[in-house]
């Protein structure tokens, strides 16, 4: 075991598997020593689900009325979504093209009719800085290379098993040259939105050095506030350092704590208002509100958008979603959400809408935010049906330190779908993340740190 841990960090810190901790020293990111066991039949079903979220979420963002629509009543008492749909009226849909940069997140729900079979159950679909996918490929580098090269001896093979490849970065680096090629610009760069001392640094600079070796592609990393002062509009591209913004991927911007001025809103209005592709431009935003993955539960709205079979296959992910005044049933009776929260709390999650881990309220907590929100705010969350996962064992390394625990997983599919005039041109999974965190641990985000990175494994 001593070797193993001795390898894992080795192999970390060579290899650009990096992060800077809350005192903003280098350590290696959160890992899990044991990478998560999944059949391959499983696998290959949410992989097949991608494309079909993904086209989903790109007709839902082009159907302004609809995300209006849905998301006024949030927008009264939510600030942030107020002002997000308030650029969506001034600008409109400006990009003739869309590229969704996405991340489907899963936990494995136990089938009550069917003992020890599982099934992929959605806790959300991200549509902004969908973050980790070049740290996943590296822990998936140093995983193969531990526990398939049979370097350490049979007894690691054993541990990690058929290590399932995984290498996200580089769909993603492939789609975003091929949409800046489509921009079909010289002199073109891709604009990257980021957050000052940020501590996930290293799983951005990888795609932007991937960018640059393979494709020539220069990327530059400005915030918000810095867009404002040094971006320009000029024919209606999007001018940085006299280069044109071909694409912009926002890696922040998803929180409002991104907008603490004026400047910083002028910056997003800036960007939305130039014909850069923006991954994602504000209506996909939008799209991933807690409040739209509400409403596309209803069997009938999600019909409105895809056919049948797509729809059968989507909604076959969803458990219970509802709004806080919604009436549904339990072992009580009849009771609005809210009610049947606080009766049962360990059956529900409650979420606003907000991204980037830590923001859920969960039992006790959950119960008292219920009971001093008012009518109005009530608006701006939405109850979730809490996922069962199945525990599993796990050796989890933070900064060297290993501790043994039951644990569960969550995984995330990433996917890439690039539009031009509305039509899909490349729509795609490109691989997965895995967060393992201790069963104890209501919140699942590595950055809040609270999860560790994982890989996938089939069964030996």
């Amino acid at each position: 075991m001593q070797n193993l841990i001795q390898e894992a960090i080795d192999y970390a810190l060579t290899n650009s598997l990096l992060k800077f901790n809350t005192k903003y020293e280098l350590v290696h990111a959160p890992l899990a020593l044991t990478p998560y066991q999944i059949s391959r039949e499983l696998l290959d079903k949410m992989t097949a689900l991608t494309p079909l979220f993904n086209e989903l979420m790109i007709k839902v963002s082009r159907d302004t009325g609809f995300l209006e629509m849905h998301l006024e009543l949030t927008a009264r008492t939510d600030d942030f979504v107020s002002a997000l749909l308030d650029i969506q009226r001034e600008t409109g849909l400006t990009q003739a093209d869309q590229l969704l940069i996405s991340r489907n997140d899963f936990l494995m729900s136990a089938q009550s009719d069917l003992p020890g079979v599982v099934a992929p159950k959605q806790v959300e679909f991200n549509t902004i800085a969908a973050s980790y996918p070049f740290l996943s490929g590296q822990l998936n580098h140093l995983h193969r290379f531990i526990f398939n090269s049979g370097r350490l001896g049979e007894k690691a093979g054993n541990i990690g098993g058929n290590v399932v490849e995984n290498d996200p970065m580089k769909g993603i680096v492939e789609v975003m040259a091929e949409a800046v090629n489509q921009y079909g610009h010289q002199n073109a760069c891709v604009l990257s939105i980021v957050q000052a001392n940020e501590q996930n640094i290293f799983d951005q600079r990888g795609g932007e050095y991937a960018l640059w070796n393979k494709y020539g592609i220069p990327t530059l990393r400005y915030s918000l506030d810095e867009v404002a002062s040094q971006g320009s509009l000029r024919e209606g591209h999007l001018m940085i350092q006299n280069r044109i913004a071909a694409v912009t991927y926002f890696r922040a911007g998803y929180t409002p704590e991104d907008y603490q001025t004026a400047d910083a809103w002028k910056g997003r209005q800036l960007i939305e208002a130039s014909s850069s592709i923006a991954v994602p431009n504000i209506s996909m935003q939008l799209a991933g509100l807690k409040k739209i993955q509400q409403v596309l539960a209803n069997p009938k709205v999600l019909r409105s958008f895809v056919d049948e079979e797509a729809a059968r296959q989507i909604e076959a992910t969803f458990v219970g979603l509802y709004l806080l005044n919604d009436l549904i049933e339990n072992p009580a009776g009849t009771e609005k959400a809210s009610e049947s929260a606080c009766r049962f709390p360990k059956n529900f999650v409650l979420k606003p809408q907000r991204e980037g881990g830590g923001n859920n309220f969960y039992e006790e907590e959950m119960i008292q935010r219920l009971k001093t929100l008012n009518e109005d705010e009530r608006e701006a969350y939405i109850l979730m049906e809490r996922i069962n996962s199945p525990v599993h064992h796990a050796r989890l390394m933070k900064e060297g330190d290993v501790q043994e625990s039951n644990c569960i997983s969550e995984i995330g599919s990433y996917g890439v779908c690039l539009t031009e005039g509305g039509v899909n041109r490349i729509n795609r999974d490109v691989g997965y993340l895995v967060r393992t965190k201790m069963a104890d641990q209501n919140e699942g985000g590595v950055s809040a740190g609270y999860a560790y990175l994982n890989s996938l494994c089939h069964p030996v």
